[in-house]
């Protein structure tokens, strides 16, 4: 993932591991991708980012924490063909796709990254604990 240094535009924002977090990164992205004169990525980036932050809340909030509830970073990097949507959260759970039935409600958020992106994975950090979700997208 050395690559994404290469990308012009990045930034990143920290939001609670709460039930509006995947609102918030939807609006987030929504404000941050016209500045950046990549507005064609909107539709596509807000479903992924959707999909790794509300994952990312729930496993923060399946876990037990002694302190405060940690919060989910969220990680944009983007260029002219590409954008790369990343998240942070502290379990270290690795997520995996899940086969849903027609009546769950819940269980397609990892299939749907993999149909919208050119790929998606995690890895577990060496600086903190956690894990980084990524998915990355190179077609609008």
């Amino acid at each position: 993932m050395v690559w994404l240094a290469s990308l012009p535009h990045r930034d990143s924002v920290e939001l609670e591991a709460a039930e509006t977090a995947p609102r918030d990164a939807r609006r987030w992205l929504a404000s941050l991708l016209p500045d950046w004169s990549l507005p064609q990525f909107e539709t596509v980036a807000a479903l992924i980012a959707t999909e790794l932050v509300t994952n990312a809340m729930i496993a923060t909030m399946e876990v037990r924490w002694a302190t405060a509830r940690p919060p989910i970073r969220l990680w944009l990097c983007g260029g002219p063909s590409v954008i790369a949507v990343l998240t942070w959260d502290a379990s270290v759970l690795a997520p995996a796709v899940r086969e849903a039935g027609e009546d769950d409600e819940s269980g397609r958020g990892l299939a749907i990254v993999a149909a919208l992106s050119a790929g998606w994975g995690f890895y577990y950090p060496a600086q903190f604990s956690g894990k980084v979700t990524w998915a990355i997208i190179d077609c609008p």
